[in-house]
């Protein structure tokens, strides 16, 4: 787990509840997740698990209920409107599933970028620099002079992450950014999107249901019922790049065993926890059949 200086995004514990049908939901339920600057972390989970809560805590949309969510050094439990409202143009920015939320159907994609600096009020020189830096990172320096009706979706999508990425924000939020793209484009606006974030050493964070993405990112975080619940890292193992699965702890010892590993165990109800060596093994209350001698 990552400390000190190092990191960019840091939630402990963190709850949110909203009402929904006059009803109170608890979308995130203790939730502990820390991201290091420069890094890049795919989020993955069930529809209603607690991803697109989580993201919208992040960017600054819904206030913490419980717990804590810092980015960037921002308390986001404390954050007034005008905060609020800095916080957003400056320090993240946010890729929609559906790029045209970004777009401005009248405007050149030249145009669309120029649109977050003008409502930060940079220069026009500044704009035009950054705007034609973005179109070309995203390779579309050549159609800068076409409107949003006039490119292909993954063109939009380009055009909406140059968009997100215009004030220089410290951490980019991209939610299901290739969700609604054929598997060839979806590939290659994520090479691209990876690309970037080396290129602007940027933090970054995408909610997905992409397998694919894995390939693309540092490391993948599961959440489920609104916890981390297993994370999944590289390590070099010779010349091979293997895959790692770790199951998260929470700060109250809580952990989420995979449903796989519960399922080949028949592990249910109570369990007995036995300490060996360094580590803990978790078996069946019933010790018939067991041939363990817990360290003393």
């Amino acid at each position: 787990m990552s400390t000190g200086a190092s990191l960019m995004v840091e939630c402990r514990s963190l709850v949110h509840i909203y009402k929904s049908a006059g009803l109170e939901v608890v979308a995130l339920q203790g939730l502990d997740l820390t991201v290091d600057r420069g890094e890049m972390v795919a989020i993955i989970g069930r529809s209603g698990s607690g991803k697109t809560t989580l993201m919208n805590v992040l960017a600054g949309v819904d206030t913490p209920t419980a717990g804590n969510a810092r980015v960037a050094g921002w308390d986001l439990a404390e954050l007034n409107e005008r905060d609020r409202s800095t916080y957003r143009e400056q320090v993240v920015g946010y890729v929609w599933q559906r790029a045209q939320i970004s777009l401005a159907g009248e405007l050149t994609a030249f145009q669309n970028v120029q649109l977050p600096m003008v409502a930060a009020r940079r220069s026009w020189s500044e704009r035009r620099l950054r705007a034609s830096e973005l179109l070309n990172a995203v390779g579309l320096s050549e159609r800068w002079d076409h409107r949003p009706g006039q490119l292909s979706a993954g063109e939009q999508q380009r055009v909406a992450l140059a968009v997100a990425l215009a004030n220089r924000p410290q951490v980019l939020l991209a939610d299901e950014p290739t969700a609604q793209l054929d598997s060839a484009t979806a590939h290659a606006i994520l090479e691209d999107l990876r690309a970037i974030q080396r290129g602007f050493s940027l933090t970054a964070i995408i909610v997905t249901h992409d397998q694919n993405v894995t390939r693309h990112v540092d490391r993948v975080v599961m959440i489920r019922d609104g916890r981390t619940s297993t994370e999944t890292r590289w390590v070099e193992d010779g010349n091979l790049r293997r895959a790692e699965e770790l199951v998260i702890m929470d700060r109250s010892g809580r952990l989420q065993v995979p449903r796989p590993l519960i399922e080949a165990t028949g592990l249910r109800g109570r369990v007995r926890l036995v300490r060996q060596g360094r580590g803990v093994l978790i078996l069946p209350a019933d010790p018939v059949g067991d041939d363990v001698s817990p360290d003393v």
